[in-house]
């Protein structure tokens, strides 16, 4: 079975950079976004922004030597942020699909909230290691990873109604530790999710001041998507399921200690 690792160096901001609770990483990570922002404004030129100098000020940014590859996306609107994996199955860095203006390796300046929707899921990741760490000690433990995956985008993703009966349903023939972990993995997912969203109000500002416009009605409220209540499910079925594994060590000891 293929183990993935992880280069952290080249993956993470290191921790005088990035220290803080996960609310305080999230909060950096949205704040680095738009700082990245504004110091990408020297580097248009008639509109539009080499691959290389976009690369550039996204590297000074981060205040880290973490690898970053910028690649042309299939479409127009398609965009998409991954991890590059290197030699032995190790993650070093990211590669974000963009669209580039035609027959060109730049990035147009109106753009740019695709490419800073994309810019903030990658400095959500690298603010915040137990996200891709919780995915790849799942992917290496668990042959269930990608249906948990999938659970997650069928069921959590987005404005889909999330029921404790859903996450029940699902989750009665795991184990324990399956449980567990793949709890976990949710949790960072959505909490990823929701900062991604949170972060589109301040990407959008940022945008009409730099471009002199002003969008049209934009609906910016994050209660259609019930972040809090499916973080209270999750929360409350992740803390009974270490219940159970607690009272279920608890008694393994017991057991040895009679023996």
């Amino acid at each position: 079975m293929i183990k993935f690792r992880i280069d952290k160096a080249k993956t993470f901001l290191p921790q005088s950079i990035a220290k803080g609770t996960t609310e305080e990483r999230l909060q950096k990570a949205r704040l680095f976004n738009i700082r990245f922002y504004q110091n990408l404004q020297d580097s248009f030129n008639e509109r539009v922004v080499k691959d290389s100098a976009f690369k550039r000020v996204l590297q000074e940014t981060c205040l880290a030597k973490i690898p970053i590859r910028i690649a042309p996306s299939e479409g127009p609107n398609a965009s998409a942020t991954t991890h590059f994996l290197g030699a032995r199955n190790t993650f070093k860095g990211y590669v974000i699909f963009l669209p580039f203006a035609p027959y060109t390796k730049t990035i147009k300046q109106s753009s740019a909230g695709i490419f800073l929707n994309e810019t903030q899921k990658f400095f959500n990741e690298i603010f915040n290691p137990k996200f891709l760490r919780r995915k790849v000690s799942n992917t290496n433990k668990f042959t269930l990873h990608n249906d948990a995956s999938r659970f997650y985008s069928s069921n959590i993703k987005g404005t889909q109604e999330f029921t404790a009966s859903k996450l029940e349903d699902y989750l009665k023939d795991k184990t324990i530790n399956e449980q567990i972990n793949f709890l976990q993995m949710f949790r960072y997912e959505l909490l990823a999710e929701r900062n991604a969203e949170k972060a589109k109000f301040q990407i959008d500002k940022q945008i009409e001041k730099f471009e002199h416009l002003q969008f049209g009605y934009k609906d910016y409220d994050l209660q259609k998507f019930h972040y809090d209540e499916k973080l209270a499910i999750l929360n409350e079925k992740l803390k009974a399921v270490l219940k159970t594994a607690r009272e279920e060590i608890q008694a393994r000891n017991l057991a040895k200690q009679g023996n």
